[in-house]
C-alpha cells in the first residue's frame, strides 16, 4: 500500500482539448511529481504517481487505486484550468475514503489557499516551494510542518512559512522511477526524441513581466552548479529519457554558467538532444553561448520575444530591446539552430498598430516557428490584479483561463474589441505561416532533417482559420 499518492490531472485532455494540431499534443512524466515523491522515498515511505494523462476512464481508475492503496494522504498540483478538474477528482478520493487527507500545490493553489479550502474538498494546502512538504507530513505534526496551510476544526490555520532553497544542489534526484517511461510516446511536432524528460536547472527570475506569477519560486535567481546539473543528465538518460527539455523560467540569466553547463556536457561526451522549453533571454547571449549549445547537442532555441513593439516591451516589464531581439536570433541562427519565438497579443496598451508590429517583427525576424497567443491574465500576476480592478475580468471560472479555450469568456480587453483582437490573432497565424519564404525554409528545412513528410502532415492537419 502507498502512504501517499501523487496525482497529475489528465492535462491532456483539459488543456490541449481544443488545440488546433491535436497529434502535437505532449503528454510527458510530470517533473513537480517525482520531486515531491523523492523525499519521501529517502525517508522508508512509499509514494505512488499516477499520471491521468496516460487512462482513459480517470474516475473507475482512481477509484480503485484508492481502493487499493489505502494512502494517507492524497496530492495534486495544478494550474489555473486545472483546478475544476482536480477538486472533481479530489472529490471521488473523498467519496470512496473521507480519511485520505488531500494536499493541493502549485501556483494556483498557492495564489488562493483559504479559497480553496473554504469551497474544495482540500485538506492542505502547500505554499510555494514544497519539496519536502510531502515528507514532512509524513513524519511530523501538521502543526509543526511549514510552508502549510489547513483546516482544522472548522478554522483555516496559517502554518509558519518555509524558506526557499538557496543551495539546489542539496536536492535529492527526482524520483524518476515512479514513471513507466514505456508509456510515454511524445510528438514528433514537440521532440525529437521520446521519451523526453522536464529538468529544471535552476529556479526563480529576477525580472518582473506583469504576465508572470512569482509565488512559487520567486525572484532571486539560484542555481544549480553545472557539475549537479550534468549528473542529474545523465541519471535521467540512465533512466530511459532520450531527449532533455530544461524548464527554468530563465536558463541563461546567468550566461557564464549557462556556458560552464555545455562546457561540462562536451566534456563528458554525452550525447543526447536538449532544448530549452521555456525560452532563454535575448538580452544574456552570444555567439559563444549559441556555438555551445549547439556542440552540446541543443537543436532548437526558443525566445520569449513577446511583442514587435517597444512601448508593449516597456508597458509589461520585460526588460530588453527589440535590437536585443534581432541580435539573439541572427546569432543562433548563425550557428545553424532553429529557432521559435513566443509572442503575446492583445497585451496592456495594445492597439491595432502594436499588434501589426508585431506580426511584422515576427516575420523579420526568420524565425523557424512563431507561437501567437491572445494575452490570458492569470491570476496572481500584476495584469489580472490591474485588469480586476479595473473590472475587466468577467469571470473566475478558472477552466476557462486555458489559451486554448475563447479569451472572450474570461475579459473585455480594456483597449481593443474581441473581434479585433481576434482579427490580428488568425492574422498573425496566417500572414506567418503563410509566407512564401518561409515555407521554402521549412521545406528546404524538412528535407535536410528528413522529416518533410511529417511537416506536410501536419501543415494540412491544422484549422488555420479557427
Amino acid at each position: 500500500m502507498a502512504d501517499v499518492i501523487l496525482i497529475c490531472p489528465p492535462y491532456s485532455r483539459i488543456i490541449y482539448g481544443k488545440a488546433k494540431i491535436k497529434v502535437g499534443v505532449p503528454i510527458n512524466p510530470l517533473l513537480n511529481l517525482a520531486l515531491l515523491a523523492s523525499p519521501p522515498i529517502k525517508a522508508d515511505f512509499k509514494p505512488k504517481i499516477l499520471d491521468l494523462n496516460l487512462i482513459d476512464d480517470c474516475d473507475s481508475f482512481l477509484r480503485q487505486e484508492i481502493l487499493n492503496e489505502k494512502p494517507k494522504f492524497a496530492g495534486f498540483t495544478f494550474t489555473t484550468p486545472l483546478f475544476q478538474e482536480s477538486t472533481r477528482l479530489a472529490r471521488i478520493i473523498k467519496e470512496i475514503d473521507a480519511n485520505v487527507k488531500l494536499i493541493a500545490g502549485g501556483p494556483h493553489a498557492t495564489t488562493f489557499p483559504e479559497e480553496i479550502l473554504e469551497n474544495s474538498p482540500f485538506d492542505i494546502i502547500a505554499i510555494g516551494e514544497s519539496d519536502f512538504v510531502i515528507k514532512d507530513l509524513l513524519e511530523l505534526p501538521i502543526e509543526d510542518v511549514q510552508g502549510i496551510v489547513f483546516k482544522k476544526d472548522g478554522a483555516i490555520v496559517r502554518n509558519e512559512k518555509h524558506k526557499r532553497i538557496d543551495n539546489l544542489d542539496t536536492l535529492p534526484f527526482p524520483a524518476w522511477n515512479l514513471y513507466d517511461l514505456s508509456k510515454y510516446n511524445t510528438p514528433s511536432l514537440s521532440n525529437i526524441a521520446s521519451p523526453p524528460g522536464y529538468l529544471e536547472t535552476s529556479r526563480g527570475c529576477p525580472w518582473n513581466c506583469v504576465f508572470c506569477n512569482k509565488n512559487i519560486h520567486g525572484f532571486k535567481f539560484r542555481m544549480k552548479t553545472p557539475e549537479r546539473v550534468v549528473d542529474e543528465i545523465e541519471y535521467m538518460l540512465k533512466a530511459g529519457f532520450k531527449e532533455i527539455n530544461l524548464i527554468d523560467d530563465t536558463f541563461n540569466a546567468d550566461i557564464v554558467r549557462a556556458k560552464l553547463i555545455c562546457e561540462e556536457i562536451i566534456r563528458r561526451e554525452i550525447k543526447f538532444p536538449w532544448h530549452p522549453n521555456n525560452g532563454i533571454r535575448v538580452d544574456r547571449v552570444d555567439r559563444e553561448l549559441f556555438s555551445l549549445m549547439k556542440k552540446s547537442g541543443c537543436y532548437t532555441v526558443s525566445f520569449g520575444l513577446e511583442s514587435g513593439n517597444q512601448t508593449i516591451l516597456d508597458n509589461i516589464n520585460k526588460g530588453i530591446k527589440l535590437e536585443q531581439s534581432e541580435q539573439a536570433v541572427r546569432l543562433a541562427r548563425l550557428e545553424g539552430m532553429e529557432t521559435f519565438g513566443f509572442f503575446m497579443l492583445g497585451l496592456p496598451g495594445e492597439t491595432e498598430k502594436t499588434m501589426q508590429d508585431t506580426i511584422n517583427f515576427a516575420k523579420r525576424l526568420r524565425l523557424d516557428v512563431a507561437k501567437f497567443n491572445i494575452t490570458i491574465p492569470l491570476p496572481g500576476t500584476k495584469m489580472f490584479r490591474e485588469w480586476e480592478a479595473t473590472g475587466n475580468i468577467k469571470t473566475k471560472d478558472w477552466s476557462k483561463y486555458n489559451y486554448y479555450s475563447p479569451y472572450e469568456d474570461i475579459y473585455d480587453h480594456p483597449t481593443l474589441s474581441h473581434d479585433i483582437l481576434n482579427k490580428y490573432y488568425r492574422k498573425a497565424f496566417l500572414s506567418f505561416y503563410f509566407s512564401p519564404s518561409l515555407l521554402l525554409r521549412r521545406l528546404v528545412g524538412g528535407i535536410k532533417r528528413k522529416t518533410i513528410l511529417r511537416d506536410i502532415k501536419l501543415f494540412f492537419q491544422t484549422n488555420w482559420l479557427s
